[in-house]
């Protein structure tokens, strides 16, 4: 896969480089791909959207490359539908470890029970 940065500009109150990429590549890259071609650190890299028309093997991508994971955590908006599925998957974590601790306590009582029991019987 080829690449040619076509434009960078620089957004100091954003504090990240703006760039658009051409690529050149059989098949439509993925949001990996574009990452890659970049060549910068992968969690500073936010790829917007991946461009390319019918039948050609050209793609435009649009990406931000932040300057620190800070400044892109306070800019950049995690979509709803994410959101609400690692909200989702945190509930399903507290319930699983929830029910290990209520497994654990039960044991415990079981144990203890049978040692009064043992004790009483001699």
């Amino acid at each position: 896969m080829e690449h040619k940065i076509i434009s960078q500009t620089k957004n100091p109150f954003l504090q990240r480089d703006e760039i658009l990429i051409e690529l050149k590549s059989a098949s439509a890259p993925s949001f990996e791909d574009v990452k890659t071609a970049v060549g910068k650190d992968e969690k500073l890299v936010v790829v917007k959207r991946v461009d390319g028309q019918f039948g050609q093997h050209n793609f435009l991508a649009e990406v931000l490359v932040y300057e620190s994971e800070k400044s892109k955590k306070e800019i950049e908006i995690v979509p709803r539908k994410t959101r609400l599925k690692i909200a989702e998957e945190e509930k399903k974590a507290k319930k699983e470890i929830a029910k290990k601790k209520a497994e654990e306590e039960k044991k415990i009582a079981e144990a203890k029970t049978e040692t009064k029991s043992e004790e009483k019987s001699e």
